[in-house]
């Protein structure tokens, strides 16, 4: 992999020659190439009084967030682990972390082609950042080149679409045309106006044509409407080369297929097309919440995840959350109104609560739910009022599980491992059903996806005042626990999007039987490996 960072360029080019360079993208870019630095960096010496207020107000506004150059969902990709907080030693300058030293804000596509084929002509390693919501850090990187495409911004729909390269007579789909700077929550503002709905991400900030789709994309719609690979119909996307390439079942069909689960390794996405499905009338909702004692735990658990194939097999996705002292749940049945047949369900909980309580084990378990007219009704709130708690650390494990894997002695001994793991379980309801009606090689993500009903997710992190040492500490823990966490489910991978950077056979367990054709494809689109990150197709070479 010809890469070549940052001293070297310089040291290649001569420091004269490169800062020329540097300054002819810019020109050409029309003055969008800034230098970027972790967003905390003027609370630091040399100290910028107004912006490190403006830093300090929205320090965990997610959306703020996306907008900086130098700004990520995630402090540990963005700082690594050099000392940068917002409340850090201000005598103590920030050091460039993870950020990369230049960043090209390409506010339309032509920017865009411009931006990669300098990356492409100087053999330079480079970053896509959208929305900046990335677990496993791919969009920054030490002595990177860094393009955003927050400011791509656009959502058309179109009720009767022709895809590029169709022949005579191809049936037209309702889709929905998304940029690359655009976030899920206004995709789905604009969708309930339409009259439609989108397959998309839960969370409000998250980019609705980055990471999320070149991942896989899970949703509590999936079960009933697939995963958001297969509701994307077309990508716009500008190659290591430069050219803008419109892929889809029809032409670029490698392309297109790689795209839909093999990560960010092939070009810049500037849009992406989704298939439009009728608006929901109504959704069963439900918050789901059971307290009992520590020496409940175990009991609960292992009940609710044994409900988990019942769940399933009724349609039913959501979110859930087990700790020590309680289940929080949030529970959906899309198309249904019917909170009867939904709590009908969950009468195990009811009767181990009941159980429990005579026997001197107090616990109760609660549910509060409605019939919701639209699917925008989950989500209320002013987006400019939504707090997502962006600027932490954290890192996730995970593994794909299917059905079995919650019947019968599994049950029992998956429940003991979650009771006693040091970190924090979070469990989604967002497969089986309609993601399972596809064949595992249709796609780029790995197989397993269409034999699972449940991805679960291991969780830790740390705050600013803990030392590296124990910083490597955690990070190890995570992966040992991951690892052991993946016996319970023999042949199963992880979703690429929230699974362990440090995953030991990480091809294996991101794409498995995909990952030679992935591979195939990746070297003959970026066969200099500017788009190659840490444990992304083609990092092995």
């Amino acid at each position: 992999m010809a890469i070549i960072l940052w001293t070297v360029v310089f040291a290649a080019l001569g420091v004269a020659s490169a800062k020329a360079n540097w300054k002819s993208l810019n020109s050409t870019l029309n003055g969008a190439l800034v230098r970027a630095f972790p967003v905390a960096t003027p609370c630091h010496v040399p100290i910028n009084q107004d912006a490190c207020d403006i830093a300090r107000k929205n320090w965990t506004n997610q959306f703020w967030r996306a907008q900086q150059p130098g700004g990520y969902f995630d402090l540990n990709w963005e700082n690594g682990d050099n000392l940068c907080d917002i409340n850090g030693n201000a005598s103590l300058p920030c050091t460039q972390g993870l950020v990369p030293y230049y960043v090209a804000q390409v506010n339309n596509v032509d920017d865009v082609k411009k931006a990669v084929k300098f990356a492409h002509d100087h053999k330079i390693s480079t970053r896509v950042k959208g929305a900046s919501h990335d677990f496993l850090g791919r969009s920054s990187g030490n002595g990177t080149f860094g393009i955003s495409t927050i400011k791509l911004k656009g959502i058309n729909f179109v009720d009767s679409y022709t895809l590029a390269g169709a022949p005579p007579g191809a049936s037209p789909v309702s889709v929905v045309h998304v940029a690359a700077g655009e976030h899920w929550i206004y995709v789905n503002r604009a969708a309930d106006a339409h009259g439609v709905i989108v397959v998309g991400g839960a969370s409000y900030s998250v980019g609705a044509a980055g990471g999320w789709v070149l991942g896989g994309g899970h949703s509590n719609l999936s079960p009933q409407y697939g995963l958001g690979v297969d509701n994307v119909v077309q990508f716009e996307i500008v190659t290591p080369d430069g050219r803008l390439r419109v892929a889809n079942r029809y032409q670029e069909k490698d392309l297109f297929w790689a795209l839909r689960g093999g990560g960010p390794g092939f070009g810049v996405v500037t849009k992406v097309t989704y298939r439009t499905h009728p608006a929901i009338k109504a959704i069963t909702a439900m918050l789901f919440n059971a307290t009992y004692t520590n020496a409940s735990f175990t009991s609960f658990l292992r009940e609710y995840l044994a409900l988990q194939p019942t769940l399933s097999a009724h349609n039913v996705s959501g979110y859930s959350y087990p700790t020590a002292n309680g289940i929080v749940a949030q529970l959906l049945v899309h198309n249904s109104a019917n909170l009867t047949a939904l709590n009908s369900t969950l009468k195990p909980m009811f009767d181990l609560a009941q159980s429990e309580t005579s026997n001197g084990r107090p616990a109760k378990v609660e549910t509060l739910g409605g019939v919701l007219p639209s699917y925008l009704s989950l989500f209320n709130d002013d987006p400019a009022t939504v707090n997502e708690r962006a600027a932490g650390y954290a890192i996730l494990g995970s593994r794909l599980a299917p059905a079995s894997a919650f019947q019968g002695d599994k049950v029992q001994k998956l429940a003991d491992f979650m009771v006693k793991s040091p970190f924090t379980v979070i469990m989604h309801l967002v497969a089986g059903n309609k993601v399972s009606q596809v064949a595992g090689d249709a796609t780029a993500i790995h197989p397993s996806w269409r034999k699972a009903i449940h991805h679960l997710v291991l969780a830790g992190g740390w705050d600013n005042s803990q030392p590296l040492p124990t910083r490597n500490l955690i990070r190890s823990a995570l992966t040992s626990a991951t690892q052991e966490f993946a016996k319970f489910f023999p042949g199963f991978g992880s979703y690429v999007n929230e699974g362990d950077i440090n995953e030991p056979k990480w091809q294996e367990t991101f794409w498995g039987s995909n990952y030679p054709r992935l591979k195939s494809i990746k070297n003959r689109y970026d066969p200099r490996g500017i788009f190659t990150c840490f444990h992304c197709v083609g990092y092995e070479d």
